[in-house]
């Protein structure tokens, strides 16, 4: 019955606005009520798929639960945490940050500066000590603002998948990708001065 359809489908979907393919698509879902196919057996189907998934539960599953569990407690990680470096690191990096925003005892220097583009330059060391003169430091707003930047970078990284496949605006996405740049650029800079 699929099979039939697909060459119609396939005909009708050219040239069609976004309303109507969604209306297709939920028509094609219809025919299958929303739920898997299961044959007359579909009793015997159930018990063998509750029995499947039990049995890698607790064979393969289990054993890669405690695997997992034994790699985080002697190295800090585990191998599904290297497939994701990025992700990883930002999961773990936006609660310290968060709390250093909340509750912070002092600022830092101001080691960089923008130029009248909105483009971020690094200062040197003769740029923030001049002349033996005492150096200028952040105020507690520039300071939030800087931590609030490198914070949306790293959410950034872990809802670029979800932005990937949501609907969004691309000038919007755009922005969002300029803002997370700025964000990393500032975090290379200030890393050293990200404690309390």
């Amino acid at each position: 019955m699929l099979l039939e359809l697909i060459p119609q489908i396939l005909i009708t979907m050219k040239d069609k606005t976004k309303e109507q393919l969604n209306k297709k698509l939920a028509e094609i879902q219809s025919l299958f009520g929303g739920e898997p196919v299961y044959s007359k057996f579909s009793i015997i189907e159930k018990i063998c798929l509750f029995i499947s998934r039990w049995k890698y539960r607790l064979t393969r599953g289990l054993y890669l639960d405690i695997k997992y569990f034994i790699q985080r407690h002697t190295r800090g990680y585990d191998d599904l945490d290297k497939w994701n470096a990025a992700w990883y690191i930002a999961r773990k990096s936006i609660p310290v940050l968060t709390a250093m925003r909340n509750s912070f005892k002092g600022t830092s220097l101001r080691w960089h500066r923008e130029d009248r583009f909105g483009n971020i330059i690094e200062l040197t060391h003769d740029e923030v000590f001049p002349n033996n003169e005492a150096p200028i430091a952040l105020t507690e707003n520039e300071w939030c603002e800087i931590i609030d930047d490198i914070i949306y970078a790293f959410k950034f990284v872990i809802d670029q998948d979800e932005l990937a496949l949501n609907e969004f605006d691309l000038k919007e996405y755009e922005k969002s990708k300029l803002r997370h740049k700025r964000g990393l650029k500032l975090f290379s800079i200030y890393i050293m001065s990200l404690w309390d």
